[in-house]
């Protein structure tokens, strides 16, 4: 029986839970290619272990099975741009095209209220399923690159 977690600021992760959260998501995010660092950051920056401004994570499992993951920070930014951020995402390779990224974007989404952004690097191969769920492209990014 499939089951979802919401993780809070208030509700907290063990050390076990962020761990296998950690090793997931860096075994099965696409495109991405985080650290294990990088991923360590955007949760506790989730869960308020850093300072930030919070955010949430969902987790769906099949018994002990890890199906998918997602990670969303808050920006405190909404008067220019989305409430919150969708910084990770990940499916099993084992478990996709079967409608459990769908099931976790639209239950993010209404947990921020409607207010949420995702950024993907160009050439990414998501952009039209998010699209079908109803993201739209908004602004394009530009970084100044070390010399």
């Amino acid at each position: 029986m499939k089951q979802q977690e919401l993780y809070t600021p208030f509700t907290g992760m063990t050390i076990l839970q962020k761990s296998k959260l950690v090793k997931f998501l860096e075994a099965n995010t696409e495109n991405g290619h985080f650290s294990k660092s990088e991923i360590t950051e955007a949760i506790e920056c989730a869960l308020k272990e850093r300072p930030s401004l919070g955010g949430f994570v969902l987790t769906l499992k099949n018994e002990n099975e890890m199906l998918g993951a997602l990670v969303v920070n808050a920006t405190g930014m909404e008067n220019r741009n989305a409430k919150h951020r969708l910084s990770l995402f990940a499916v099993a390779r084992s478990h996709r095209h079967n409608g459990i990224a769908k099931h976790l974007i639209k239950n993010a989404m209404q947990k921020a209220d409607g207010d949420l952004a995702i950024h993907l690097e160009p050439g990414n191969g998501e952009v039209a399923f998010f699209e079908r769920l109803g993201f739209k492209e908004k602004y394009v990014e530009m970084r100044l690159e070390e010399l």
